[in-house]
Parts: structure tokens; sequence; C-alpha cells
């Protein structure tokens, strides 16, 4: 495929993403809250008008380039860099960017059902942020049961973290989501090596080849 039509395609599916991204942010209004508590200290800050442009734009700049890399089976070490730190950011900023003040322990599994009922789009949310590091974990690892052991010990890690620090519930509803998330993100890596692709790094460029 030629680049002038790889980089047509990322780009109209960038400027898709923003579209789609928008109807989700009005049509779900969990979802939207669920942003403006992650990112509750940039909302404050810039408002409601400069906070959702610049997730849309940012989302779809990223998404844009990201469909342009992936048809190209190879990416940029730069562009990877950055969006790793972004994610990480994004990350810790979701986890323990919180007032201190609140610290409890939940170990009542039975709630799972209850709360998938309640507020589905924030567990779906859980799940969602760990994806990518179980891609990445499974993708350096190499091997599933050790990428659980890895998953269920950073989800150990996070929420004693928050516990300790007092910015969140020790939950174990909230371990059995970040671990399927990573898991999640595992098995998407695992399937794509089981079916002949291979991972490959240089100075420049991370590749994608069968």
């Amino acid at each position: 495929m030629e680049k002038r039509t790889i980089a047509s395609i990322s780009v109209t599916c960038g400027i898709l993403w923003i579209f789609i991204f928008q109807y989700a942010l009005i049509t779900f209004t969990d979802l939207r809250q669920s942003l403006i508590t992650a990112f509750h200290g940039a909302y404050a800050a810039v408002g409601p008008g400069i906070f959702a442009g610049t997730i849309l734009v940012l989302s779809g700049v990223i998404f844009g380039a990201f469909i342009f890399q992936l048809l190209a089976k190879r990416f940029e070490v730069v562009f990877a860099a950055a969006v790793g730190l972004l994610y990480l950011f994004s990350l810790w900023y979701v986890l323990f960017d919180r007032t201190p003040g609140t610290r409890g322990i939940n170990l009542d599994i039975t709630q799972f059902g209850a709360q998938f009922a309640s507020t589905p789009l924030d567990m779906m949310w859980n799940i969602a942020i760990f994806l990518p590091l179980g891609m990445v974990l499974q993708a350096l690892i190499k091997s599933m049961w050790k990428t659980a052991i890895g998953a269920a010990v950073l989800a150990l890690i996070v929420e004693g973290a928050q516990y300790i620090f007092s910015v969140g519930i020790f939950d174990i509803l909230d371990i059995v989501l970040n671990v399927g998330g990573i898991m999640l993100g595992a098995l998407i890596i695992s399937s794509a090596m089981l079916d002949g692709w291979h991972f490959g790094m240089d100075r420049h460029f991370l590749t994608l080849t069968k």
C-alpha cells in the first residue's frame, strides 16, 4: 500500500474517531463523567469547552498516527515512547491524583454483579486503561503465566498504594478488573504471535512482520 493511500486512510480514521468519540461523550454521561473525574484538575483549570476540544483533537491525532504506522507495519520509536509516556502519566493521574482522605477495604466479590448493573462504563474503563499495559508486558515477557503473575502483583501494589496514601479503597473488584484488562491485552499479543506475527526493534522503528 502506498504512503499516500495510508496517509489518506489515517487522516480519515482520525477525523472519524473525533466524531465518534464526541458522540460517545454526549450520549454516555457515565463516560463523560468518568473522564471529568479522572482529569478533574485539568477540567477545572481550562474549563469544559477547551477540555473537551483538547481531549477530542489529541485523541484523534494519536489515533490517526497509530493507524498510519499500523498500516505501514512499523512504529517510530519516538512516537511509541511519547505515547507510552502519555499513557503512563494518564494512568498515574487516574489512579493517584486525588485529594487524600479516602481509605477503606472492600473484599466482597459478590458485589461484582450489582456494580456492573449500576456502573458498567466505569468497570469497562477499569479494564480498558490497563489493556495497553498487558500488550506491552506480553510483548516483552512472551509468557502468559508470567504476565498473569506480574498483573496480579501490579494490581495489588496499586490498590495497596491507594490505601496507604488515602487516595482510594483497597477494592477486590478493582483488582479483578485491572488484572482482567492486563490479561486481555496480553491475549491480543499472544494471539498475534501464535498467528505468526513478530515484533522487532532497531534504533528508529518498532517493526511488525509476518
